[in-house]
């Protein structure tokens, strides 16, 4: 199996695709992993936490997270999570294109609402939880969102879509303040870690240097090493093992492949280093995961 094909399976399905840009995942811990790293998308993001705790990092402020909390990542935002006392946590993901709003068209709503949205013109808290005045309303619309996808009764797109509108009308209406200024430093830190995030997405299954990383964002050697661990929590190499680790939790779930193809093609030749890196997020060898979650 080529390198592209097993990439492929863990990319089918997470966003929804041209006809109906919506997707809804389900996401346990520990059992799929415990962190996962720093990252972005084009899409807007909404996670419903429906038991446990855990942390969200979103453009690079943290969040202690609880059950019932709703959590939204706007588009383009760099963001990442970890679990928290290792206590099992269960969330829900809701994730769209915008487009499924404004659906390519220069309408009032888009040019109104959605267009400054997008460019970052209101603010939304990053986790509304039940304190908040608007909870009921907002949480009601989030868990209708999630159902209508899980049900896919009929006619579920147009509710689909009736959903997400009701959600950003209580949104417009009850939560978003408008914000037109501007930080021009924390656009340049956000430019340059998407920056290095994109070239490790693109490279993590060759060996990386600091010194390409580096050169990805015009950085001396010794200031990139300071500059990803004050941004990213973590250091480079950490970061790029985390992410291999991901993908290789990932094919062992989803595919029969040889524990050394998984690892060869994230990059990494040493089965040995494999394993033990592996069973430190883990706690277990890569064998044991590959059992233990399938036959649960």
């Amino acid at each position: 199996m080529q390198r592209d094909e097993l990439m492929s399976l863990k990319e089918t399905g997470q966003k929804g695709d041209f006809l109906l840009p919506y997707v809804v995942n389900k996401t346990v811990m520990p059992d799929y992993y415990t962190t996962f790293p720093m990252h972005w998308h084009d899409e807007m993001e909404i996670v419903y936490v429906e038991d446990g705790e855990y942390i969200e990092s979103v453009d690079f402020e943290e969040y202690h997270v609880r059950k019932g909390d709703i959590v939204f990542v706007n588009p383009s935002v760099l963001h990442s999570f970890r679990l928290c006392d290792n206590k099992r946590t269960v969330f829900r993901s809701v994730i769209f294109n915008m487009n499924l709003l404004t659906g390519n068209s220069m309408d009032a709503c888009s040019i109104r609402y959605f267009v400054p949205f997008v460019e970052k013109n209101y603010i939304c808290p990053v986790v509304i939880s039940a304190d908040h005045p608007h909870y009921e309303k907002i949480c009601a619309r989030v868990k209708s969102m999630i159902s209508v996808y899980d049900e896919k009764g009929e006619y579920f797109e147009i509710r689909l879509k009736a959903e997400v509108y009701g959600l950003f009308y209580e949104l417009f209406r009850y939560v978003f303040v408008s914000d037109i200024g501007d930080s021009a430093l924390k656009d340049v830190t956000t430019k340059n870690i998407k920056a290095i995030i994109d070239y490790i997405n693109e490279n993590y299954m060759n060996n990386i240097t600091i010194d390409e990383l580096a050169d990805t964002v015009n950085l001396s050697k010794h200031y990139f090493m300071r500059f990803f661990k004050k941004y990213m929590g973590m250091t480079c190499i950490e970061y790029i093992n985390d992410y291999r680790l991901n993908i290789a939790s990932n094919l062992l779930l989803t595919t029969r492949v040889q524990i050394t193809e998984v690892a060869a093609s994230i990059g990494i030749t040493n089965l040995s280093y494999f394993n033990r890196i592996f069973k430190k997020k883990f706690h277990m060898t890569p064998k044991e995961y590959r059992f233990s979650v399938t036959h649960n």
